[in-house]
């Protein structure tokens, strides 16, 4: 789950609802034909190393938090079955989407406008065209436990439709004692004649978390310690809640082998009920920490957006042109502030909760605010492409962008820009199986929201310019392996807290690195692999409390993962699977004297492949951290993350 509780959501379940989940099972192997699968396997799906979830597994690189030492979703960067999709919230319902496949480097080329800081792209669950239900179950790891059941049908000769509802309790033991989520969704198809389809979707989650577990953030000068967050002490009484809505529409029209129509219009709100947001603020090692509890109050916030693209097509043959017209737009409102801060005694970090009530800590809460963004971009990309040759794309996108903040105290002065946004992309195959690619892009992007840290926490900054240069290969001699190197530059706004606590821009940031991925499949045997070498540098133009380095914190230098999936047909009904990830050291401190250990995490499973009345059933048992390694992670705003100990999944799948 995402670290920061403006990204995460959870709640406490019924006592009866794991018997419920067995009978819902049970009714699963009594029906008809089954649905696409709930759980799928991560490793044998996934296209390149780069990053894919799907199910509860999520594998790879990077994710649609964390790419190139960027988070491709706060910079607003998500498409929705490759259209343009904002959302105020970044966990979406678990009913909306199949999966979420990243696209960076090559892959991102498919677009008409791609993102520097990548691409995240969310998956729906159509429904195909046969009736079935299917069921997941999981317990753990930890007190986790969790139900989806998925169905889909016909409903007419041109109608289908597809439904799914999940729960989920436990699963953030990093954010709360308790929690729950409860999720709904439904999907419709269709096509009345060949050329044309439509989706029309709708997807809610409910829920909540009790017993706040405090955040954790370091100061910047020291080294933060080990610890396990389950040791942190969780006051009673605290909370927060939420409801999330997701509804919205895509058309794609075909007339012909030249013109193409895509359309999409989607509606995200978010409500959240009042929330306790539990901080533990870390000053000298071994020094009792900072306590203090921000109290929010019900907060609300929503985006419309979508996209409108029209392709035509020329040429035939081994010379094809393409011309790309394309608008997008967001219109959304954000409430943040309103809040009051509590003191509470300095505390041992993993000592007992604090006794007494709080007091006053003093300090003047912000005044409750709305920021409204309103964003219109309209673009251009012409291409050519000649078979077993390579292509050129040149494009133009012209944004406009407004942004206002205003309160009942004040309103300030509305942020307008109107840039021009160049891309230029191409590829070459000099040989059979070997492609060759690389482009340079600009954009306008969003960033993180300021951190409960600091004074204007829950705000959120104006879009800032940014730019991508990238290049690579991809070489698939055969069926069996495929390799993606690739070389980047990025850069962006660099924002952090400014000495009197702020979060605002403070100079710009630029990420240089190596990435690759390797995956090969053969006779049951699947290897997926990737690593990236970053090389980040951060240049200030305003004072940074113990900034004299270089290097900012979070990004982490040198990042691999390798997985193994065996599953041969001598071993059927079982299989196993192994995965390795590597963090290299990492910057600690703003000053760059301090750094973290590296860390090495082995996790591993077994499953049995098996049917039930002709049904397929899937059990798997999945271990993580196996060798109970101990570590923090660090993220750019100084939030301390511990890594999980030793756990265990036991998890239960019906399929068609």
């Amino acid at each position: 789950m995402p670290a920061d509780r403006h990204e995460a959501r959870a709640t406490r379940r019924s006592p009866f609802a794991r018997a419920a989940a067995a009978a819902a099972l049970g009714c699963l192997w009594a029906t008809g034909a089954m649905a696409e699968p709930v759980q799928e396997n991560a490793v044998t799906a996934a296209e390149d190393a780069f990053g894919l979830a799907v199910g509860n597994q999520a594998i790879g690189l990077y994710s649609m938090s964390e790419a190139r030492g960027f988070n491709p979703q706060q910079a607003g960067n998500l498409r929705l079955e490759g259209l343009y999709f904002d959302s105020p919230s970044a966990y979406l319902p678990p009913c909306l989407m199949r999966a979420t496949v990243m696209r960076i480097g090559i892959t991102a080329q498919s677009y008409s406008f791609p993102a520097p800081t990548g691409i995240a792209d969310l998956k729906l669950h159509v429904p195909g065209d046969q009736a079935g239900v299917g069921g997941y179950l999981s317990r753990g790891p930890y007190a986790d436990a969790a139900l989806r059941v998925e169905a889909e049908a016909p409903l007419g000769e041109h109608l289908a439709g597809s439904a799914c509802g999940s729960i989920d309790s436990n699963f953030a033991p990093d954010q709360a004692r308790e929690s729950t989520n409860t999720s709904v969704g439904a999907v419709l198809r269709w096509h009345p004649f060949e050329q044309l389809e439509v989706l029309p979707f709708a997807a809610m989650q409910n829920g909540g978390q009790y017993r706040m577990v405090p955040m954790v953030f370091s100061d910047g000068a020291q080294p933060p310690p080990e610890f396990d967050v389950r040791d942190l002490a969780a006051l009673p009484g605290t909370s927060y809640g939420w409801r999330n809505v997701v509804v919205g529409a895509i058309a794609r029209l075909r007339l012909g082998a030249e013109w193409s129509l895509d359309a999409g219009a989607f509606r995200a709100t978010e409500q959240d009920r009042r929330s306790d947001i539990d901080e533990y603020l870390l000053g000298a090692p071994g020094a009792p920490v900072g306590h203090l509890v921000d109290a929010l109050p019900p907060l609300s916030s929503a985006s419309t957006s979508g996209e409108l693209r029209l392709v035509r097509r020329f040429g035939s043959g081994a010379h094809q042109r393409k011309l790309d017209l394309s608008v997008r737009a967001r219109r959304s409102e954000r409430a943040y502030g309103g809040d009051t801060l509590w003191c509470y005694p300095d505390t041992p970090l993993t000592g007992p909760a604090a006794s007494g009530p709080p007091a006053s800590c003093g300090l003047p809460g912000l005044p409750a605010s709305l920021d409204e963004t309103r964003q219109v971009d309209a673009g251009i990309v012409y291409e050519e492409r000649w078979t077993g040759v390579g292509s050129v794309g040149v494009g133009l996108l012209r944004s406009h962008y407004t942004r206002a903040i205003r309160s009942d105290e004040t309103t300030q002065p509305a942020t307008l820009a109107t840039p021009w946004l160049a891309s230029v992309r191409f590829t070459a195959e000099p040989r059979a199986g070997l492609t060759l690619y690389g482009s340079f892009l600009q954009g306008l992007e969003d960033s993180a929201l300021a951190p409960y840290s600091a004074t204007n926490r829950g705000e959120p900054p104006p879009a800032t310019r940014s730019r991508q240069a990238d290049a690579g290969l991809r070489y698939a001699p055969g069926q069996h392996l495929s390799l993606v190197a690739g070389v980047f530059d990025i850069q962006k706004a660099y924002f952090n807290l400014d000495a009197g606590g702020l979060y605002t821009a403070l100079g710009s940031v630029r990420h240089r690195g190596v990435e690759a991925s390797l995956v090969y499949g053969n006779g049951g045997l699947t290897v997926l692999a990737g690593a990236v070498r970053l090389r980040p540098h951060v240049e200030r133009f305003a004072a940074e409390p113990w900034a004299t380095g270089s290097e900012p914190v979070g990004p982490v230098p040198l990042e691999a993962t390798l997985n193994f999936d065996y599953a041969p047909p001598r071993w059927k009904p079982l299989a196993a699977s192994l995965a390795i990830n590597h963090e290299s050291a990492r910057t600690a401190t703003l000053d760059n004297r301090y750094t973290l250990p590296s860390l090495t995490v082995v996790n591993a499973g077994l499953r049995l492949e098996t049917t039930m009345r002709g049904r397929p059933l899937t059990v798997r048992l999945d271990g993580a951290n196996l060798l109970n390694r101990q570590g923090v992670h660090l993220s750019p705003v100084g939030q301390v993350l511990p890594e999980f100990g030793r756990r265990v999944m036991l998890s239960l799948s019906v399929d068609r």
